[in-house]
């Protein structure tokens, strides 16, 4: 549920903490971050002795930090950055936009950073840079937690720590001796660390969990700060990563993954008998938003975290069309779940959540051009995706090459399988539980414009330059094409009023869909292989959002950084919950795969 934000007082260009009665940096900002952290650390000289540096830091604020060492390293290096912080009161986005005005100039990431600006809401927050070669991570919430999660599933080791939190007689919890412990448990050899205070007990705690301190002169700006390296027992070892990886499937699936994989520098290879982009992956005009739920669920964490991630990766693509979509009531929203949802998530508070809006069906109607008779939910952030064009833009990538057959399975190497319910003829999956579900959209013409932007609830509307699209179908079992449509259209009719339509063409395609409707993302648990498969499919009509955060997550893994999202997620996810289940209660849910389906 949505988190507190900051509360800033600006004098300026100046941000005060109200709460800490502290400033968020020195009046010489962008030089204060190279002369307390970047230079102590050495970073600059890491960077041309390894490919990936990870930084991490406590107290992200206003992301100058990053700006400023991201920006760095993007013009001077080719290394990729992993860059993991911790905020427990984030800025709200009016804040953003006032830092964005002050720093875009000098730092043109920020500008990418406000327009991707984490929600207010807990937990793991991860975004792209720099085609793929910055990664960040923000965590909200309280940074013993975020710490201890990180220290649990991050195999990889951080290079080097900033600490920035308000000063240490306001703010003691940023400063806590478990803090330290976390760290040197994330620590090999030669990770530094680096702060702008000098205070004693910092110090001394630093020192007793294995870091060797010295003090840094900061005149004429203050005295001193602290910089020292981790000289303690059993440092974490770097995870080696692979380089090259095998995935089984070219659909949306496995073009996300195999993207983030080759982004990482791993060469792919991507195998498909049945070329890019079929089944519910041919499709050219789905729709990208949320679905939320209001219940404090692991799946409500999933829904929202994958919308966020999606929403923000894909603006840097082509085939994704930023348009806002409007949630109106139907079968999956009635007013009371409306209610909790807006309430939830602070839908009625722009400052709060730019994210997602409630509004009236007035204000809802005169948003979309459409008569909507009942409040709605909007999120500026939705939009439109050829999910096709998607796949061939992402697979585009000069470390990636596509094999039109089926691949073997590579034991050198990592294999992802996302074959869609073909998954299921690999070594280990033939029990999981995940079937095809068909559905299909319809494409109008119109003498004039349908709605402003898609329309979801009771089927959805996409708008097209021609026309509008109708869907989609639900078919647990094939329909017949005219009886799709004509359920397609009598979805829709109430948006449509007196608009007349004419009927052009067609597309049929199939979801994968696990028993539980959730997407099956993880390794797979297998007494018949040395190295088991990773998988990375049963995403339903959640194509676009789950498909993305799935492919952070496993590509996060395979590699050994820390995946963006909660271990109840992850653990909602795994491939091995069938095998469970079918444990207590015996096999159901799995039906004879379709012919036509190839490995």
């Amino acid at each position: 549920m949505p988190i507190t934000p900051a509360n800033i007082q600006w004098s300026g260009a100046q941000p005060l903490a109200r709460d800490f009665d502290d400033i968020y940096f020195s009046a010489d900002g962008i030089a204060e971050t190279a002369r307390v952290f970047i230079q102590p650390s050495g970073i600059l000289e890491r960077v041309q002795k390894q490919d990936t540096v990870c930084v991490a830091e406590l107290g992200f604020g206003t992301g100058l930090n990053f700006a400023v060492l991201a920006q760095t390293l993007i013009g001077q290096s080719n290394a990729r950055l992993q860059f993991i912080s911790f905020e427990k009161f984030p800025l709200t986005q009016g804040d953003w936009d006032k830092v964005l005005r002050e720093r875009r100039e000098a730092l043109p990431i920020y500008g990418e950073l406000v327009h991707q600006a984490p929600p207010l809401l807990p937990g793991w927050h991860q975004r792209i840079f720099a085609a793929g070669r910055v990664t960040l991570q923000v965590y909200h919430g309280d940074v013993a937690d975020g710490l201890a999660d990180l220290a649990a599933r991050q195999t990889n080791p951080v290079d080097a720590w900033f600490l920035d939190g308000f000063a240490p007689r306001k703010n003691p919890a940023m400063w806590a001796a478990q803090l330290y412990a976390h760290m040197a448990s994330l620590a090999h050899s030669t990770t530094t660390v680096a702060t702008f205070t000098a205070a004693g007990h910092v110090r001394r705690g630093l020192q007793n969990a294995g870091f060797h301190m010295r003090k840094v002169d900061q005149q004429p700006f203050k005295r001193e700060g602290l910089a020292g390296v981790y000289q303690g027992h059993a440092p974490r070892r770097a995870n080696i990563p692979p380089l090259r990886a095998v995935i089984h499937g070219a659909g949306m699936a496995g073009a996300f993954t195999a993207r983030h994989l080759a982004e990482a520098g791993v060469k792919v290879k991507v195998f498909d008998p049945n070329g890019i982009a079929q089944g519910a992956s041919s499709m050219s005009a789905t729709v990208l938003h949320s679905r939320l739920l209001a219940d404090g669920s692991a799946n409500a964490d999933l829904r929202s975290s994958a919308f966020h991630y999606a929403s923000t990766y894909l603006q840097r693509f082509k085939s994704f069309d930023s348009t806002g979509v409007m949630w109106v009531q139907g079968p999956n929203l009635d007013t009371a779940k409306l209610q909790r949802i807006s309430a939830a998530y602070q839908a009625t508070d722009a400052n709060q959540q730019a994210w997602i809006r409630h509004l009236s069906g007035a204000d809802a109607s005169d948003a979309c051009a459409a008569k909507i008779n009942a409040d709605a939910l909007y999120h500026p952030t939705g939009g439109v995706v050829d999910a096709k064009a998607l796949c061939a833009e992402l697979l585009g990538h000069g470390a990636i090459e596509v094999i039109p057959a089926a691949g073997p399975i590579d034991t050198t190497a990592p294999n992802i399988v996302c074959a869609a319910t073909a998954t299921r003829r690999f070594p280990g999956c033939e029990g999981l539980e995940i079937t095809n579900v068909h559905g299909q959209l319809d494409w109008y013409d119109s003498a004039r414009p349908v709605v402003h932007m898609p329309v979801v609830g009771n089927g959805y509307l996409v708008p097209t330059a021609a026309g509008c699209v109708l869907g989609a179908s639900y078919e647990q079992k094939p329909w017949h094409e005219d009886e799709a449509t004509a359920h397609n259209l009598q979805l829709n009719r109430h948006l449509l009023g007196d608009t007349k339509l004419s009927w052009k063409s067609r597309r049929r395609g199939a979801r994968c869909v696990s028993s539980d409707r959730t997407p099956v993302v993880g390794q797979l648990d297998s007494d018949n292989q040395g190295d088991a498969l990773w998988l990375h499919t049963g995403l339903g009509s959640m194509g676009t959002t789950a498909g993305l955060l799935g492919a952070a997550a496993v590509s996060a893994a395979i590699l050994g950084w820390l995946p963006p999202l909660a271990p109840e997620v992850a653990h909602l996810m795994r491939p091995g919950r069938f095998k469970e289940r079918q444990a207590r209660r015996g096999v159901r849910h799995i039906e004879p795969l379709e012919p036509e389906y190839r490995p």
